[in-house]
């Protein structure tokens, strides 16, 4: 697949298309004699050794399985969505149940290990893996269950986007998820979650009603409104820096199961129009309208501008808006057409493991001045551009962890490789372009960002201090520290 059908692909999804998740696997354990002194690497940084009967003796105490360096599938379970991360871990607790993720947490705390946890395996960040910790994977715990009545969904924290959409669904209901159904939905949601029905219902963590979770020192609590409400807080956006989220019940909302969906494509000479057009619209936009744009081409002449829209709602209002849209921005075709709204969420999946590596830079911007238009339009890399807005701002910024609610786009820069020998070229290109956008970005959206701890404290801003409290009373110790990570006060 060239590079541009990679942009392409990844910007078709929306600004913010998360990616495709690690699937799940049927159970096999070691056999005793593959059990070894095993070194590993504990939250100092320093070297280990676990002994080979306490291996053994934690895959014996797991309903699911533990995979060690010297599996047959260790190769194929470490493996992230995004092939920049190559990490071996020392062990891979693949999980069935919470009890699991409960033994697993212990086992890691005995022995001082360094923790990553792992949902749909896409981090940006690669923090769903590390070199020689202990991995839980929840990735095999993936039931779904759909109360109608009172429109909620209860998911096990393996579960994709398309589990949820295909069980709800069939109750003509959702909630907002993203926009690739092989995206697991934990790290989405604890880190946000913007999908084609935020505008109209907001992120998938303003939709989460309560979660279960296993706590650094192995407490198993439930988060809502009226338990736990200062961990429910931090847990809508702050990540995974608080436990290991088991279980999540979202609030549903009747969808159709039809939607209306695709894309609109203008000549480069429409760019700059298109760009000016989308500055004032993006305020006025109806809320049941998902728009993204890609800035297509590789040097600034050939850029040209693509629309992604995506209409959830009244098929009337669905053309007219439609209509609007091609009145006011011209564009030279358009294949806008009803889709079944499961089939759409799906359309643009790609391999659990990719066969490419790939960096992304992405943050908010309050609007499009003239000056950031210029300066996309002079850029040599593909842009992407989602229309935020809506239900998403309705919300305070103190509201929840989320602090950015009030801008109306996330901008976004990627770059695509396949040989492990372009990886600091492709990357210093994206810095490059993204030190001369500094000026306009207001603060950054982890779950799409490939970003320093140091860079990532923005995605807080004045909510950091309190995250920090709670961190400290739930994790102390910083034992889940990979991801972007909140240090305890």
């Amino acid at each position: 697949m060239m590079r541009r059908d990679f942009c392409k692909k990844t910007v078709l999804a929306g600004a913010w298309a998360v990616l495709p998740g690690f699937g799940a696997r049927s159970r096999a354990a070691d056999s005793p004699g593959k059990f070894r002194d095993t070194q590993s690497t504990n939250l100092s940084g320093e070297t280990t050794v676990i002994p080979a009967k306490a291996i053994k003796d934690f895959a014996t105490s797991l309903r699911g399985r533990l995979v060690t360096m010297s599996h047959a599938d260790y190769d194929q379970a470490r493996r992230l969505w995004n092939k920049m991360f190559d990490d071996r871990p020392a062990l891979i607790a693949q999980c069935s149940a919470a009890t699991d993720v409960a033994r697993s947490i212990q086992f890691a705390r005995e022995r001082d290990l360094l923790v990553a946890v792992r949902g749909g395996g896409h981090s940006y960040q690669g923090y769903s893996t590390c070199n020689g910790g202990l991995v839980i994977d929840l990735s095999s715990m993936r039931s779904v269950r759909v109360d109608p009545n009172v429109k909620r969904a209860r998911a096990d924290a393996g579960a994709w986007i398309g589990n949820v959409d295909r069980e709800t669904q069939h109750y003509g209901l959702a909630t907002p998820m993203g926009t690739a159904s092989n995206t697991g939905i934990a790290g989405l949601t604890l880190g946000g979650g913007y999908g084609r029905l935020s505008r109209q219902f907001g992120l998938a963590c303003d939709n989460l009603i309560s979660a279960d979770l296993i706590t650094a020192d192995g407490r198993s609590l439930r988060a809502s409104a009226t338990d736990n409400p200062d961990l429910f807080w931090a847990l809508r956006g702050g990540g995974g820096n608080f436990g290991v989220v088991t279980s999540f019940e979202y609030q549903l909302h009747p969808v159709a199961t039809q939607v209306f969906a695709g894309e609109l494509t203008y000549a480069p000479d429409r760019l700059k129009a298109v760009l000016e057009y989308l500055t004032d619209y993006a305020a006025r936009a109806p809320r049941e309208l998902s728009l993204g744009l890609g800035v297509m081409g590789d040097e600034p002449r050939d850029k040209y501008p693509v629309l992604y829209f995506c209409f959830a709602g009244d098929g009337r209002m669905a053309e007219k808006t439609l209509q609007s849209l091609r009145t006011e921005t011209k564009p030279r075709e358009d294949n806008v057409r009803g889709w079944e709204y499961v089939t759409l969420q799906s359309a643009f999946d790609g391999p659990p493991r990719a066969s490419f590596a790939e960096y992304l830079k992405s943050a908010y911007v309050d609007r499009l001045t003239p000056a950031l238009i210029e300066a996309i339009m002079a850029e040599h890399r593909s842009v992407g551009l989602g229309i935020c807005g809506g239900a998403i701002a309705e919300l305070a910024p103190t509201e929840t962890a989320i602090a950015n609610r009030r801008e109306l786009f996330l901008l976004s820069i990627r770059a695509f490789w396949e040989d492990p020998a372009d990886a600091e070229k492709k990357r210093a290109e994206v810095e490059q372009i993204w030190a001369r956008l500094q000026p306009f970005i207001t603060g950054f959206y982890a779950n799409l960002t490939c970003a320093d701890q140091n860079a990532m404290k923005g995605n807080f801003g004045l909510n950091l201090p309190r995250l920090a409290q709670i961190k400290k009373r739930y994790d102390p110790h910083n034992v889940f520290r990979l991801n972007p990570n909140i240090r305890p006060a």
